[in-house]
C-alpha cells in the first residue's frame, strides 16, 4: 500500500485552506509534503518492492536499503522546494548518521534514497503502487 493520503491523487491536490474552507487559516495549512508523509506506509511499500528496483544488488536485504529510503522520504519533506541534487550532501549526512548495520555505503545506496525522494512526485495511485 502506498504511503500517501488520498489528497495526493492527481487532480485532487488541495491546500489545507481548500480542505477546510477559504476562511480557515492555521499553521498546519502550510505543512505540504510533511503533512502527507506516512512513514509506516513508505516502509511497507519499500519493504515489499526493494528487490525489484533497478539498483538492487543481489545478496542485500531490505535492512541494508532502509536507511537510504528513510533519508529519501524524510529529506523530501524536510527540504521541500529543493531538488535532490541541491540537498544530496545533507541526505548523505542523514544516511551516514542513521546507517546502523547497513552494509551499503552512500555510493551504493544513493539511488534508493533518490527513489524514495522521487516517489513523492508520482501523480496517481497506480504510479505510486508500481
Amino acid at each position: 500500500m502506498a504511503g500517501f493520503t488520498p489528497d495526493r491523487r492527481g487532480g485532487e491536490r488541495r491546500t489545507g485552506l481548500e480542505r477546510r474552507g477559504a476562511g480557515a487559516q492555521s499553521a498546519s495549512a502550510t505543512k505540504g509534503i510533511a503533512e502527507m508523509l506516512d512513514p509506516a506506509g513508505e516502509e511497507a511499500y519499500w519493504r515489499e518492492n526493494y528487490a525489484t528496483q533497478p539498483y538492487y544488488e543481489s545478496g542485500y536485504a531490505y535492512d541494508d536499503y532502509h536507511p537510504a529510503y528513510r533519508a529519501g522520504w524524510e529529506g523530501r519533506a524536510r527540504y521541500e522546494g529543493r531538488s535532490f541534487q541541491e540537498v544530496e550532501r545533507e541526505l548523505r549526512a542523514d544516511y551516514e548518521r542513521r546507517r546502523g548495520g547497513s552494509r551499503l555505503g552512500w555510493d551504493r545506496s544513493r539511488e534508493a534514497a533518490r527513489a524514495a525522494w522521487e516517489r513523492f512526485d508520482a501523480t496517481d495511485d497506480f504510479e505510486r503502487s508500481e
